[in-house]
């Protein structure tokens, strides 16, 4: 039964007071229930209209400033992120739009883009929605203005990320020459990459599941739901690629659109972790309210009695 009194909640880090058998259960149960994995192919989907235009925007951002190696940067990011086959998706997207990029172009994608990504947040908010037992309250154009805020801070967001891949060579180079340890500089060559994409992935994370249910939810940079879409989306990627690259064989049962094939899938679990770190989030949520709901009811009846 949703709870009408939309309290903010402190992140719970006792899951809630729960076992955590108990809670796994809770959690598996809840995002069947809920239907969050039909909401994880919609946010496929979506997610898949808005890869294009947003990198004709980004690339056509990157372009202004006076920058070198930006878009080889991109490239590389999206080599090491995505699994074989879905990363040369990409990888000819960002070569046709350089070779065809317009101003026409731009703003057409730029239409595209806050369409697309209104859709991926609403599909998000949905999904929320059901796992916290709440309807939305909120005015449609209310959320949509939300839903268009949030694109434009996912855009700013992937653009600054971009940039501070550009300064992970500069860095390296800098503590070569101040004689800094080799082992730091090797650690940093290593896990630069994938240190500036899960901060941007556990931010990303904790924006949504603070704006998208139509509940009052405290914003926190760390909770149970966003560790886990963090943690979850870099092991989910890492072997999902190692599954396309060792077990499965797309390119022999799908042919010439395997990679858009591969791309799919990897965007559905991906929206599929992010769905569960919701559905986490929600139980310590319930679970509080509960809590609150008891607490204020025993005082009152022992007062009456």
């Amino acid at each position: 039964m949703p709870f009408s009194d939309q309290q903010i909640v402190p992140p719970q880090w006792n899951l809630g007071d729960l076992p955590i058998h108990q809670f796994v259960v809770r959690a598996v149960h809840g995002f069947r229930e809920h239907h969050l994995d039909a909401r994880s192919a919609q946010f496929a989907y979506y997610a898949m209209l808005f890869i294009a235009p947003l990198l004709i925007l980004l690339i056509a951002t990157l372009a202004q400033l006076p920058l070198e190696g930006e878009i080889e940067s991109l490239t590389e990011t999206a080599g090491r992120t995505l699994p074989s086959g879905a990363d040369s998706v990409l990888l000819r997207q960002i070569e046709d739009i350089q070779k065809h990029s317009t101003l026409s172009l731009v703003l057409f994608a730029l239409i595209v883009a806050g369409f697309a990504g209104s859709q991926l947040f609403l599909t998000i908010s949905r999904g929320l929605n059901a796992a916290y037992g709440v309807t939305e309250v909120r005015r449609g154009w209310q959320v949509r203005c939300l839903a268009l805020l949030v694109t434009l801070g996912a855009f700013i967001m992937l653009l600054l990320a971009l940039l501070l891949l550009l300064l992970g060579p500069v860095i390296t180079h800098w503590m070569a020459e101040h004689a800094f340890d080799p082992r730091l500089e090797f650690l940093l060559n290593r896990g630069y990459r994938w240190l500036i994409l899960g901060l941007v992935t556990l931010t990303s994370a904790s924006v949504i599941y603070w704006l998208a249910p139509g509940t009052k939810v405290r914003w926190s940079l760390l909770t149970p739901g966003s560790l886990f879409a963090t943690l979850g989306w870099v092991i989910m990627g890492r072997g999902f690629q190692f599954y396309v690259e060792t077990v499965a064989r797309y390119n022999e049962t799908y042919g010439v659109i395997a990679g858009t094939i591969i791309l799919l899938v990897w965007l559905y679990l991906t929206g599929a972790v992010l769905m569960m770190g919701g559905q986490i989030n929600s139980i310590i949520y319930l679970q509080h309210q509960r809590a609150t709901a008891d607490t204020v009811i025993a005082p009152t009846h022992a007062n009456s009695s």
